[in-house]
């Protein structure tokens, strides 16, 4: 499996979630900070005040009166009492003391103590006795009406108070800070994501369709195809692409269009002045210059002709539609049969394309034309997989040197050494084979086969009917 997904929507999808999952974890972190600020504050409001009034009313009312008076702020969430170890022993047993509640609480003592006064904080755990004593009247704090004690959770404000007759105040308060439970974060951040998702998924399909249209437009233009001009819509950067395919697609139009005009003139241009030498040559007293003459000035003839047809044959523009390919061998084959050529086609099961049928069935005749030229026989083979579709076309001859196999698909190239046109062409088949090939988005290759003689391979693409309209290609 791929990390990092291929699709435009699923990298927002995942780039957006964990930008959601880091922002979520940074505020539960932010609160979980605050909740000190928190206990502070509350601290100060309703802890300080009720250890102030309790140490001046123990200071005020007799011994007797200790443990009612203690007992009467007493509450679900406070208690006190008065011990008598030293100050040092219970500040190391307790917790952490807190310098600004401490400063603030002998401010409000108004010197109303003896020793050093402190305010510490302290976690308080789960069914915990704040006051550390199961005896005291903090135990029905946790045990509500009969029930089982309920797990709470929170902070200790722990007022200590070294009073002047020698006795020492503990003032405990419990303060319950907001607490998310880990389900709510959990499911807050599922819900998000989930809606995120949804909106990125439905705007980015939304917004991208013309890109999607402009991806099938370029398969259909680099497959030959004439392509219509495409309606500049959507995001303002893929109408700015659109516009330049189309700006792209005439300049490309009017140049091929530009050239094989020129070549064609250039080529029919020459059919008079080469009838004008042929003419000429005729009436050489010579034989042997004659026939020399003649020999170059109708092999000269024979290249213009091809370059007329080959150009003839780009400038034209064949609608594509859906052809049989194993139907079109039937054809080529039955051509050559009649010509009494050794061809055959091992095809049995339909193969479907969209294509320019006379342009492929050109190129196809010609790589035959070729096998049975130096291979003296033709075996043609057409299957489909997930791939594409495959034209294989195999020969008994001696196959092409290595070093040249490239080299036979170029123009006017011809491998046979020899300058008779009955043996070795023009040197046009498999450069307008290759062309025709390439024009349909496929590869066109040659290799020499083990056992002898050369296989030609067309490599064409899966295509989509013409129907679908959304391009071609999978």
């Amino acid at each position: 499996m791929r990390p990092w997904p291929s699709g435009l929507a699923a990298r927002l999808v995942v780039l957006l979630v964990s930008a959601l999952a880091v922002a979520q974890a940074v505020v539960v972190f932010v609160l979980h900070d605050e909740q000190r600020g928190v206990v502070e504050a509350m601290a100060h409001g309703q802890a300080l005040n009720q250890a102030v009034t309790l140490t001046r009313l123990l200071t005020v009312y007799p011994r007797e009166e200790e443990d009612r008076l203690t007992s009467a702020f007493g509450s679900r969430m406070t208690c006190a009492r008065v011990v008598d170890p030293p100050f040092d022993e219970r500040e190391r047993a307790t917790g952490t003391r807190e310098p600004r509640l401490t400063a603030t609480l002998k401010r409000m003592l108004h010197g109303n103590f003896a020793g050093e006064p402190a305010v510490l904080i302290r976690r308080h755990a789960d069914r915990e006795d704040v006051c550390g004593d199961a005896e005291t009247s903090m135990q029905p704090w946790i045990t509500r009406g009969g029930e089982p004690p309920q797990p709470v959770a929170g902070y200790a404000a722990e007022a200590i108070v070294p009073m002047k007759d020698g006795r020492t105040l503990v003032h405990v308060t419990r303060i319950e800070t907001p607490t998310v439970p880990f389900w709510v974060v959990a499911l807050s951040f599922l819900i998000s994501s989930l809606a995120v998702g949804i909106v990125v998924v439905v705007s980015v399909r939304h917004q991208t369709r013309p890109l999607r249209d402009l991806a099938a437009a370029a398969e259909k233009f680099g497959r030959g195809e004439d392509v219509p001009p495409l309606v500049a819509r959507g995001p303002s950067e893929i109408a700015v692409a659109i516009r330049a395919f189309d700006t792209m697609r005439d300049r490309l139009h009017r140049y091929v269009t530009d050239r094989l005009r020129l070549l064609a003139a250039v080529s029919h241009d020459l059919r008079t002045p080469l009838t004008t030498l042929r003419l000429k040559a005729e009436f050489v007293d010579d034989e042997t210059v004659r026939d020399d003459l003649v020999t170059t000035l109708d092999e000269l003839t024979a290249i213009t002709e091809s370059t007329l047809a080959f150009s003839h044959a780009e400038a034209s523009h064949e609608a594509t539609e859906e052809i049989d390919l194993t139907e079109l061998g039937r054809e080529i084959v039955e051509e050559f049969r009649l010509s009494g050529a050794d061809v055959t086609i091992a095809a049995e099961t339909p193969v479907s394309f969209v294509g320019r049928p006379v342009a492929l069935k050109r190129a196809v005749r010609n790589v035959v034309e070729n096998a049975i030229r130096y291979g003296r026989r033709a075996r043609i083979s057409i299957f489909s997989d997930r791939a594409g579709v495959t034209i294989q076309v195999d020969d008994d001859g001696p196959g092409i040197p290595e070093s040249r196999i490239d080299e036979a698909f170029e123009p006017f190239v011809r491998i046979e050494p020899s300058r008779n046109r009955e043996t070795g062409g023009t040197g046009l088949g498999l450069s307008i084979a290759r062309s025709v090939v390439h024009a349909h988005g496929g590869t066109i290759e040659a290799h020499n086969r083990p056992g002898g003689g050369l296989r030609v391979t067309f490599q064409l693409p899966t295509s989509l009917s013409p129907a679908d309209g959304t391009g071609l290609g999978t």
